[in-house]
C-alpha cells in the first residue's frame, strides 16, 4: 500500500509540474477581413501569465487598398492588468501607415480580443477579433486527462489482481 501512496505522491507532483508549465504562456493568432477597406490582415502574439507581458507581436496587412504592410515588435511589453483582464495597446508606424493594435487577454479563460486599424492619408481600414473559448483552461484539461490516466492504471492493477489462473 505505501508503494501505490508513494507514486500517487509522483504522479500528482508531475502533472502539477506539466499543468504549471503549459498554463505559462501562449502563443495566439487570428486573421480575417480587413472592416472598412479591401483586404485581409492576420496576426499573432505570445502572453506569458507568469509575469502578464506580451511579446512577439506581429500584424500583417494585405490587398489592394493598402498593398502587402507587415508590422511586428518582438520585445512587446508589460500588459496593463486590471479585474482579470491584460490589455497591450501598440502603435507603429510603416510607411506612410499608421497602424493601432489593442489586444486584451482574459486571464481565467485564455480568451483574447485583438482589435486595431491601419490608416493613411487617404484610406482607413479596421479590425476587431475576438477568440473562441474551446470549453475550458489547460489547467483543467491537463487535471482531467491526468485523472482519466491515473484511473485506467488503477483499475487495470486491480483487474491483474483479482484474476487467479489454476
Amino acid at each position: 500500500m505505501k508503494r501505490y501512496s508513494k507514486f500517487a505522491a509522483v504522479s500528482v507532483m508531475f502533472v502539477l509540474a506539466l499543468s504549471i508549465c503549459a498554463s505559462a504562456s501562449s502563443n495566439d493568432n487570428f486573421s480575417g477581413p480587413l472592416q472598412g477597406a479591401s483586404g485581409n490582415v492576420s496576426g499573432s502574439f505570445t502572453f506569458n501569465s507568469s509575469n502578464d507581458s506580451f511579446s512577439n507581436v506581429k500584424l500583417s496587412f494585405t490587398g489592394s487598398t493598402f498593398g502587402n504592410v507587415n508590422a511586428s515588435d518582438s520585445n512587446g511589453g508589460p500588459g496593463s492588468c486590471k479585474n482579470g483582464v491584460c490589455e497591450f495597446v501598440w502603435e507603429t508606424q510603416v510607411g506612410s501607415d499608421t497602424i493601432w493594435d489593442v489586444i486584451l487577454v482574459t486571464l481565467s479563460t485564455g480568451q483574447f480580443q485583438d482589435a486595431g486599424t491601419i490608416s493613411n492619408y487617404k484610406n482607413n481600414g479596421g479590425f476587431n477579433y475576438m477568440s473562441t473559448p474551446e470549453g475550458g483552461s489547460a489547467l483543467a484539461y491537463l487535471f482531467m486527462s491526468a485523472l482519466a490516466v491515473f484511473g485506467a492504471i488503477a483499475l487495470s492493477g486491480r483487474n491483474r489482481r483479482t484474476v487467479k489462473c489454476s
